[in-house]
């Protein structure tokens, strides 16, 4: 499907706080009689009609950034971390700026030896994920995104529940690892339960986990309430191979799939852990699987996909095509290397076809999704997904190219690759 019409903007770029210069006009000539009067009437058309003269469409803000920055908007600021490509030379600095201007208001630097490996949002505050140099747990602190000032600081790596509250895992391959109930205000732990060696797997409802599900080398399943920490129930599959470690432990679409017989994957029903089907599964180490809306879906790293019925395991169709997918709203989102198109996940068939676009703005709000497209004369089109409608609306024209952008409803922040962020005060 074509993208939908809208008022294209073309922006032009300046740095914070550089103002942009008029340029040179050589000398003219005093109007004549016949012109002077020509321009009275019409300033008085103007003024009759209630105009203004057309304004010059505002202009980009540079926010420093090295190539590789993580950044997040959130709360009306962007908040722009050192990033991975950092790490080695500081990487342990996260900044606050203001929309749509872009000032500076505040700089949080994580100890030394620490680096920045994610940004997120959490009941309101800005979580940071950091790793300590050589060995140790990661760290998740909890920022306010006005002040940058520390409310907690927790260890492990954050889950939000569907409730609103907060998990932290923090796996260890001694099997001494814990997963940890947070409360978001004040950071106090609530209760915690051990990690067995395979680590920890949830059930969902589509906002977050409802349950926690823990499979021990020998075959024990529990069953948790997230909330509560609550055992829900347990029972027994077959143990690993080895009794040490599973090579799949994955719950999708309340399914739990574990690795049994060498080459195969069988699931089981999580409530009554009954067994349902199995396949066989080759390359064992090249192989996992994701929920596609309901379906379960095998993916490799060869691309493609496979969507089986979840219960039966029967194939109900594949597509080669698709190099990525995502669930949004009981529909699947394709991304190929031709186009975009959203999905019926029971058959895979495309809805509607979107349009050559690459994504970005995953992981944030849904209905803050965008598509790049390159223009000719180095520009780059910013359309705005609607998934649920299956069209794209045009969101802005950007000068130059830009490799991930968010929007914040009254500004685009792209980042250029060979590093900066820039605000595009597009409006709404």
């Amino acid at each position: 499907m074509a993208a939908a019409v809208s008022p294209v903007i073309e922006l032009g770029e300046m740095r914070h706080g550089e103002e942009s210069a008029e340029p040179a006009r050589a000398p003219v000539r005093p109007p004549g009689r016949l012109a002077r009067v020509v321009a009275i009437c019409c300033v008085a058309l103007l003024a009759l009609a209630g105009a203004t003269p057309p304004v010059r469409p505002p202009a980009g803000v540079l926010v420093a950034a090295p190539p590789g920055a993580v950044f997040l908007v959130l709360a009306g600021r962007l908040v722009v971390a050192d990033g991975p490509g950092a790490v080695g030379r500081g990487g342990r600095v996260v900044t606050g700026h203001r929309l749509p201007g872009g000032e500076p208001s505040w700089r949080f630097t994580l100890p030394a030896g620490d680096h920045v490996l994610g940004l997120g949002a959490l009941a309101g505050g800005l979580l940071v994920t950091s790793s300590p140099a050589g060995a140790g747990d990661t760290v998740s602190t909890l920022l306010d995104p006005a002040t940058g000032v520390v409310r907690w600081r927790q260890t492990g790596y954050s889950v939000s529940t569907a409730s609103g509250g907060v998990l932290f895992e923090t796996p260890r391959a001694s099997g001494t690892g814990t997963v940890v109930a947070v409360d978001p205000a004040s950071g106090a732990v609530r209760w915690s339960l051990p990690l067995p060696n395979n680590g920890v797997s949830y059930r969902t409802d589509g906002r977050g986990p409802t349950q926690i599900v823990l499979v021990a080398p020998d075959g024990r399943v529990e069953v948790h309430d997230a909330d509560s920490g609550a055992l829900v129930h347990a029972g027994r599959v077959p143990p690993a191979a080895d009794r040490v470690s599973y090579r799949f432990t994955q719950v999708v679409a309340d399914l739990l799939l574990v690795d049994g017989a060498p080459g195969t994957v069988t699931a089981y029903g999580l409530d009554r852990l009954d067994r349902r089907w199995s396949m066989p599964v080759e390359p064992p180490g090249g192989v996992w699987f994701v929920e596609c809306a309901g379906m379960v879906c095998v993916r490799d790293q060869v691309g493609g996909v496979r969507a089986l019925d979840p219960a039966t395991g029967r194939l109900s169709w594949m597509d080669d095509n698709w190099l990525g997918l995502a669930p949004i709203g009981g529909r699947l989102l394709g991304v190929g290397p031709e186009e975009m198109s959203v999905l019926d996940p029971a058959t895979g068939r495309p809805v509607a076809r979107l349009g050559r676009w690459r994504p970005t703005g995953f992981g944030s709000d849904p209905a803050r999704l965008l598509g790049l497209r390159r223009m000719p004369g180095d520009r780059t089109l910013v359309g705005a997904l609607d998934v649920a409608a299956g069209e794209v609306r045009t969101r802005a024209v950007l000068p130059g190219s830009w490799n991930e952008c968010a929007d914040s409803g009254a500004a685009l922040v792209c980042l250029r690759p060979s590093g900066g962020l820039m605000i595009w005060p597009v409006g709404p």
